[in-house]
């Protein structure tokens, strides 16, 4: 390489002299470099006069190969330096949906999109738009305030789900009122004091359908998606949010007992600091998400043949500082 781009700073200038003041060294050393070319090549690359130097017909040839190549060279340098200085896309979402829902599509996105940088964080909580200082956030509820635009995703619906080799051992839940007799897996309050929302559990989802709960087995959790692959492999029932778990209900990998189904009332948010909603990378995220989550609505009791609750009497919207 040093010996190519001595031959080209001295065919480019015609000098010896001027090659070896822009490249810092010595006449010397330059005419050594191209010395070496020309031995390597069996050519003649320069006709030397007594005071000047001009390009054979070899070297006419060579120098146009190497411009072009050092050309190509320095601009993928150059895009090599600005990808490295390209600001990422950095979004924010609860470990559940990162793990649940994301981590299923996020290959397809990366490879639909490879010149977006994508920065994934997953929270055992809900982002805080304001302080974490995300490009993009999946809220559990949002109260507007200015400088962010936000986005309704979904409304939450429960239901419960369990394995096919779990309903196999026990095929006499018919009703709600059945599962207090089953192995039911619920979440402790340690995994609920994360999130900014009241504990939604087996006690209030049992209560909408008038059935006072009174348990013969629980397994308790502190991280749902373990739980969830607790209810996967059997172990017993445990409470599926839609958005979570309707990939493995469409795919058979989890069923669902029950018809009945409960809406919570809660919704989900996707949240854009104004400062970045302009962004090329920001806007086809934004797109891509709104398009993968459109199979999340809730499905109409008609076609489904199950209880849709009413809006529940616990808080609907969180109202902690940290998730505004």
């Amino acid at each position: 390489m040093s010996a190519l781009r001595a031959f080209e700073a001295a065919a480019r200038h015609l000098s010896f002299t001027k090659a070896a003041n822009e490249l810092s060294v010595t006449q010397a050393a330059v005419s050594r470099h191209i010395l070496t070319l020309e031995d390597h090549l069996q050519v003649q690359l320069f006709n030397r006069g007594n005071q000047k130097v001009s390009l054979s017909a070899p070297g006419e040839e060579l120098f146009e190969a190497v411009t072009l190549s050092l050309g190509h060279m320095a601009a993928a340098f150059d895009s090599v330096r600005r990808r490295q200085r390209a600001q990422p896309l950095t979004v924010g979402m609860p470990m559940s949906f990162a793990t649940l829902f994301m981590s299923r599509r996020i290959g397809d996105f990366v490879a639909a999109n490879p010149k977006v940088d994508l920065h994934l964080v997953s929270l055992e909580r809900s982002p805080a738009p304001a302080t974490d200082g995300f490009d993009v956030s999946v809220v559990m509820g949002y109260l507007p305030r200015p400088g962010f635009t936000a986005t309704e995703l979904f409304s939450e619906e429960v239901f419960p789900v369990c394995s096919k080799a779990y309903q196999t051992h026990s095929p006499q839940i018919l009703t709600p009122a059945d599962l207090v007799n089953e192995v039911l897996l619920v979440m402790d309050d340690q995994h609920w004091s994360a999130y900014p929302w009241s504990p939604f559990d087996w006690v209030h989802w049992l209560e909408q359908f008038g059935i006072s709960p009174s348990f013969k087995r629980t397994i308790t959790f502190n991280n749902y998606p373990t739980m969830m692959q607790s209810v996967i492999r059997g172990y017993g029932i445990g409470l599926g949010w839609r958005h979570l778990v309707n990939d493995y209900v469409n795919e058979g990998t989890l069923i669902r007992p029950l018809g009945e189904s409960y809406l919570t009332g809660r919704k989900h948010h996707l949240v854009i600091p104004d400062t970045a909603i302009g962004r090329e990378d920001v806007q086809i995220f934004r797109d891509w998400l709104i398009a993968e989550v459109k199979d999340l609505k809730p499905v109409a009791p008609e076609a489904a043949a199950e209880f849709v609750g009413a809006a529940p009497t616990f808080a609907a919207e969180p109202h902690s500082p940290d998730n505004i």
